[in-house]
């Protein structure tokens, strides 16, 4: 089982250890023979933020990179988005509705608070998360013959 996740891409900009490389996306049918004919086929641009020691001596803009991630940081962070979002609901329904007592529109309420603060404590511990979901980059091999 492969156990990164590697996306060609293209270095947009170099400053410090800061590395910026604009990937593009595609979906999981994006190599099929029949795209072309498929609505659900698409691809975006998305630009990834790497971090590395030395960069404006090993970097260049322009240059064919590939970015990888460990797989286990794209199961790490479904978690957090939707995995304990979605638990949060079924047992804040559960608690409120059953144990409590609560209305509809008193427990949707409440929900829609707990989901905000849950969200704003992710965001207001996006500086560790970046720590912990790391990219980097392997160069390409020039194929000079």
């Amino acid at each position: 089982m492969k156990e990164t996740i590697a996306h060609q891409g293209v270095i947009e900009s170099v400053k410090g250890r800061h590395v910026k490389v604009n990937i593009l996306q595609v979906a999981a049918c994006g190599e099929c023979k029949a795209r072309s004919l498929c609505a659900s086929s698409e691809s975006k641009e998305k630009i990834i933020d790497v971090y590395e020691d030395d960069a404006t001596m090993k970097y260049k803009i322009g240059e064919q990179v590939k970015v990888c991630g460990a797989l286990s940081m794209g199961k790490q962070a479904v978690r957090l988005a939707f995995g304990v979002p979605v638990m949060l609901i079924v047992v804040w329904m559960l608690v409120a509705m059953v144990w409590m007592k609560l209305g509809e529109l008193t427990s949707v309420g409440v929900l829609a608070v707990l989901l905000a603060v849950y969200f704003y404590i992710l965001y207001l511990n996006r500086d560790r998360m970046a720590k912990r979901f790391a990219f980097w980059i392997e160069k390409q091999q020039s194929s000079n013959k």
